[in-house]
């Protein structure tokens, strides 16, 4: 999902050393809580697992009025009690639980990136060349879906604004602490 790395280089260039940090899909399902709140969803709908079966039997898209006359039947048996279910506080607990856990998840892989890089080059400025794609399968049927706003944003709150350089590449975040002096600012520093 995000890979960041980091190429020392000799005074002839070649390459020394890579530090890469990662943030794959499963820690970022895992971590946030998606994971365990799947499984949680399943226990609760078990209650009205009737009433789901029942919609799912008819096509809430009907191509005659007869059909439209059975989707519409049925979802009026089943509001009662799917909206029992629905309405409880725990749906909107679990939501902004959900929501907390991935902002939290993000927030903390760009911080850990942000400690370690300056940890180690402690006299260097750092700027981030974030790999501005897009992923096709992001939110697709059968595909996890990917953060790339909320990773991005939160990339511009923890290195700067000034310090996060848009590139149309894949896989092309990286820390730069190319600039070695402070003298030689990046555009929007000093």
């Amino acid at each position: 999902m995000a890979t960041v790395a980091h190429e020392e280089r000799s005074a002839a260039g070649t390459v020394v050393s890579v530090r890469h940090w990662k943030l794959t899909a499963g820690q970022y399902y895992r971590d946030s809580g998606i994971t365990r709140q799947a499984q949680a969803t399943k226990t609760w709908l078990a209650r009205v697992k009737p009433q789901l079966t029942a919609l799912s039997r008819v096509s809430s898209k009907p191509s005659s009025l007869a059909s439209y006359r059975r989707f519409a039947d049925t979802v009026l048996a089943t509001y009662d009690a799917m909206w029992a279910e629905v309405s409880k506080p725990r749906w909107a607990n679990a939501k902004f639980r959900l929501y907390c856990g991935k902002m939290r998840v993000v927030a903390s892989f760009w911080a850990k990136v942000k400690k370690q890089a300056q940890k180690r080059w402690p006299d260097r400025i750092l700027a981030l060349a974030y790999g501005a794609a897009s992923f096709s399968g992001s939110g697709s049927i059968g595909c996890r879906g990917v953060p790339v706003s909320q990773m991005r944003k939160e990339a511009v709150k923890q290195f700067g604004a000034g310090r996060v350089v848009l590139v149309e590449e894949f896989r092309t975040s990286r820390v730069s602490s190319a600039y070695s002096s402070p003298s030689e600012a990046l555009p929007g520093q000093r």
